[in-house]
């Protein structure tokens, strides 16, 4: 049996982990399994403190999802089926992300045109056919469909001749 000082000092690396951003379940599942490998403590004793965390709403996957996809839309935006790969990478259920999404669909014109406009200065100055192959290649490595890439880059070389 474990004493309140060994699940204290479990609880004490899971808040050290959960201070740098939100985490999922398996996130904090896998951290706390490979720290107890090393030390005493069983999975018994991290899967008690995954689930005070959960109790304190500070591991919640629903939550983690709008979390993630807010960031991911301000910081380096990314298509539905990245942002999909990602999540199940992390361990969110495909049926709570589909349910996200669904509930909150992305604009994704938007997202790939905000992409695109960090980079077009490295593809503004290329002959018409290049830009639009390297544009659209980046796009497409942000998993966005075809249609939204063509939609995207148009949208920014109207915007230029606005300048």
């Amino acid at each position: 049996m474990s004493s309140n000082d060994d699940l204290q000092e479990l609880f004490n690396k899971a808040y050290f982990y959960l201070k740098f951003r939100p985490r999922t379940k398996k996130e904090m599942q896998k951290y706390l399994y490979k720290k107890i490998q090393k030390r005493h403590f069983s999975r018994i004793d991290a899967d008690k403190v995954i689930a005070d965390l959960e109790e304190q709403g500070l591991i919640d996957d629903q939550a983690f999802v709008e979390w993630f996809v807010e960031q991911r839309a301000r910081g380096k935006p990314k298509g539905g089926f990245v942002l999909k790969g990602e999540l199940l990478r992390l361990g969110i259920s495909k049926e709570l992300i589909d349910k996200y999404l669904q509930n909150n669909p992305l604009d994704e014109e938007k997202l790939a045109f905000q992409a695109l406009k960090s980079k077009w200065h490295l593809f503004k100055h290329l002959p018409k056919k290049e830009r639009f192959e390297k544009s659209a290649a980046f796009l497409f490595r942000r998993g966005f469909s075809f249609d939204t890439i063509r939609s995207a880059i148009r949208k920014m070389e109207e915007t230029e001749l606005d300048y």
